[in-house]
Parts: structure tokens; C-alpha cells; sequence
């Protein structure tokens, strides 16, 4: 008897603890005529991403419209840069201590091979990411067959296809959501990701093994923007969450999407697969 009990107990732990363990989701029900499909993407062009065979594009191929993040006809304009520009009387290297700011240099000049002066006047929101990109193995050149950023890669495949493109969200709600720190947070901020780089340089290669494993519970715990301000956090992910669910509810009425999202947008109670079930969608993993 204790056995089974065990037993019991073990098989409903890991129901539990493994509750999102997929990367590909379908939508059905609550009045669909045909099903949609959610997609967790990684903002990477590491070959190990784009390792799903053929057990993806064939349910992106049923799809009338592929929705993601930005459209990027939308997003890459101008005035984009103006908007992340701190003004003349802000520097980012006042802002951060000297030994900080001289390894974020090293970093950004092998991203993009220019100094981090560059970006001097830039919110380090924005300098940030490229820190993260780094992390993530984007300038490892031993990872080789690197491809551009998934999500970019499926709106050229829906391009070519000739299917309706959507962005779920706007530039502006995206620059209000990092900038919801002041430029001094967001320089305190880049120092904290800049020391967490130095103790766990293989924090990337750990995320990228999870993603590739399609084991996003343990994605999620080890997120480092959950270790980020409450109102950060807030305006980042659990409001986009929101305004990411709202927005698929309507268009996924209209036509079949095949709907790519970071996929740290997915799990946990607050994210999307939960909202979309609470608003009366089934939604269940496809393995």
C-alpha cells in the first residue's frame, strides 16, 4: 500500500512540475472553425533552435495567417531610434562603474564590432539586449550553421507562402514596456546583468538546452528577467502576457494562425497558454 502511495505521489509531482512541455500548442474549441497553432520561439540564430524536423511546418503550412511579436515592415523605421535616445544631458558611461562599462565594451564590440560609446546617449534597455544576446551564444562562431532569429525566419517561410502577416503588439507598446524604469534603473539594471554574466557564463547554454529539450517549466525558473523589478517584470511580461492573449482571442476568430511568441510568454499561471484557457480555448501541447 505504501508503494502505490508513493507511487501516486511521484506520477503527480511530475504532473505538477512538468506542466508545459512542449514548444508547439494547439488552439481549439470555444466556437473555432479550425484550429490555431502557438509556437515558443527563442530570439536566436543558433542552429540548435531550428532542430524541429518536420514536426512543426506541417501544422505552419495548414495555417491561413502567421502572427508574431512585431511585424517587422512595422518596426524597423527611423523613428525607432529616435525614441530610444536618452538626451544630451544623459551618458551611459557616467551612469556605470568604469570596470562595468569597459567589459560591456568588449562585448558589444564583438557583436557588432563597434564601442559601446556608440550607445552612449542610448536608454540601456537597449544595451542590455545586446549584453543578452551575447549570452545567449549569439557571438559564439563555435556554434556553426547559425540562421537568423527563429521568429524571423517563419515570417519569410509565411511571406513566401503568401500568408496574412500579423504583429500582435505595436513598437511603442513595446519601447513603453522598457522603458517603465528610469534610465538610472535600467544602468543598475545592465550592471546586474553584466556581474550575473560573469559568475554564470554558461547560463546561455543552459537556457538554449532547455529550449532545444522543449522543457519550458524549467525555461521559466530560470529566467532571469523574473529576478528583475517588480514594475519591470510587470510592463515586460505579465501585462504583455495580456495584451499577447487579448489580441490572439480576436484573430485567431478570424482565420487558422500560426502564432510565434518568446516562449517564456507560455508557461507559468500568468502566461499566454493559461490566459487562452481561461478566456475558454482548449489548448493542449503537440508533441
Amino acid at each position: 500500500m505504501k508503494k502505490i502511495f508513493f507511487a501516486i505521489s511521484v506520477l503527480f509531482h511530475l504532473s505538477i512540475s512538468a506542466q508545459y512541455s512542449s514548444l508547439l500548442w494547439k488552439i481549439s474549441g470555444n466556437g473555432l472553425k479550425q484550429p490555431s497553432f502557438l509556437y515558443g520561439t527563442m530570439h536566436t540564430g543558433d542552429a540548435r533552435v531550428f532542430a524541429f524536423g518536420d514536426s512543426v511546418m506541417p501544422y505552419f503550412a495548414t495555417t491561413k495567417a502567421y502572427a508574431m511579436e512585431l511585424d517587422p515592415k512595422e518596426s524597423f523605421n527611423m523613428s525607432l531610434l529616435s525614441k530610444l535616445m536618452m538626451g544630451n544631458e544623459y551618458s551611459l558611461k557616467k551612469m556605470i562603474p568604469e570596470r562595468e562599462y569597459k567589459l560591456l565594451d568588449s562585448v558589444v564590440k564583438k557583436e557588432i564590432n563597434f564601442s559601446v560609446s556608440l550607445f552612449d546617449n542610448v536608454a540601456p534597455v537597449f544595451t542590455m539586449t545586446i549584453f543578452e544576446a551575447s549570452g545567449m551564444g549569439l557571438g559564439d562562431s563555435a556554434v556553426k550553421g547559425k540562421k537568423e532569429v527563429l521568429d524571423l525566419y517563419f515570417y519569410k517561410q509565411a511571406k513566401k507562402k503568401k500568408k496574412k502577416i500579423i504583429g500582435i503588439e505595436t513598437v511603442d507598446e513595446q519601447l513603453s514596456a522598457l522603458n517603465s524604469l528610469s534610465y538610472q534603473e535600467q544602468a543598475d539594471l545592465l550592471v546586474k546583468e553584466i556581474h550575473s554574466f560573469e559568475e554564470n557564463k554558461n547560463e546561455g547554454a543552459d537556457l538554449v538546452r532547455f529550449y532545444t529539450e522543449q522543457n519550458l517549466d524549467s525555461l521559466a525558473s530560470n529566467d532571469a528577467d523574473a529576478q528583475m523589478p517588480e514594475k519591470f517584470y510587470k510592463a515586460l511580461v505579465t501585462d504583455r502576457n495580456i495584451r499577447m492573449a487579448d489580441r490572439i482571442t480576436e484573430f485567431i476568430k478570424e482565420q487558422s494562425t500560426f502564432i510565434a511568441v518568446g516562449a517564456l510568454h507560455l508557461p507559468k499561471q500568468e502566461g499566454v497558454i493559461e490566459l487562452l484557457r481561461k478566456k475558454g480555448f482548449t489548448v493542449t501541447a503537440v508533441r
